[in-house]
């Protein structure tokens, strides 16, 4: 039984069950998905998705598409300059709306009011969330960036379970509370990887890092200094880099103009470039990890 279990799995594909399983859960066309997410809010998790999809599309020349998967709080209309209701494919799959080179999709599409509560129970989001990742019409991505809710919920952990992911991406502040719930959401996701996913921390970035005084240029720890780093060094993780806290950071999202684009020159941009280099180096390392696996035992 056990041979013709591992001939039928090979003839589906090659790799052996690991791989089928892991197939079953790909989104068409797309070759990586991560997830930026965050064990709180308010610590900036939105603007690092969008500055990092943004920064993979125009400074890695990737195919990007990016997910605004927070149903109750969807901003990335927003913060992408974006409105209006997505169009239909002849396939009756969601067409993705397009700003900065970045497919996108959000339940702020969808919704006919702007300020309308969304009030749905655990069986309603995740329908959505289905819909939104599966029910679209993306095209060949190179990578999906997945806009977490905050938080380690059922949103949170069934994205985690029905998505293949290939990393994710831990935003914290360099304060103890905010790197409390980052440890949660690292944990989160190394308790709920199901065993066919190639799931990994990407590492942890530190946010709002310090304040550059645009008058003596003098850099203010707000937060706190170095917390993020020492959490990542801690968990064994990667760490991914600080994000200082400019004030346009605050007015360009306001307005739709990440600051990827918006300021190219600014250290919050560089930052950013150099955040998605890495996530894009760390995805080629753990691609070819992942061919050397050894199959499941049946």
């Amino acid at each position: 039984m056990k041979a013709l279990l591992r001939s039928f799995f090979k003839k589906l594909g090659g790799g052996g069950v690991r791989a089928f399983a892991a197939q079953s859960l790909k989104i068409a066309g797309v070759q990586d998905i991560i997830a930026v997410a965050s064990g709180k809010g308010g610590v900036g998790k939105s603007t690092t998705a969008v500055n990092l999809a943004v920064a993979l599309s125009s400074k890695c020349q990737l195919n990007v598409g990016l997910l605004d998967a927070d149903v109750y709080g969807p901003s990335i209309p927003t913060m992408m300059k974006l409105h209006g209701k997505p169009e239909v494919s002849e396939g009756k799959k969601m067409i993705p709306m397009k700003n900065y080179g970045v497919k996108c999709m959000s339940m702020g599409f969808l919704v006919t009011e702007e300020y309308a509560p969304i009030v749905w129970r655990g069986p309603m989001v995740m329908k959505a969330l289905e819909q939104m990742s599966r029910g679209v019409d993306w095209g060949k991505l190179d990578i999906l960036v997945v806009d977490m809710p905050p938080g380690t919920g059922d949103a949170q952990i069934s994205i985690s379970q029905r998505l293949q992911l290939s990393g994710a991406l831990i935003v914290s502040t360099p304060q103890d509370v905010a790197l409390m719930d980052a440890r949660r959401g690292v944990n989160m996701f190394n308790k709920v990887e199901v065993p066919w996913v190639a799931s990994q921390i990407l590492g942890i970035l530190e946010n709002m890092s310090f304040f550059k005084c645009p008058h003596c240029g003098e850099p203010s720890h707000i937060f706190g200094k170095g917390g993020a780093r020492r959490t990542a060094d801690g968990m064994g993780l990667p760490f991914l880099g600080e994000i200082p806290l400019e004030e346009k950071i605050r007015s360009n999202s306001d307005e739709g103009t990440p600051m990827v684009i918006s300021n190219p020159d600014s250290a919050v941009s560089k930052a950013y470039g150099d955040v998605a280099q890495k996530v894009v180096n760390r995805l080629e390392e753990l691609s070819k990890q992942q061919q050397f696996r050894p199959e499941m035992n049946l």
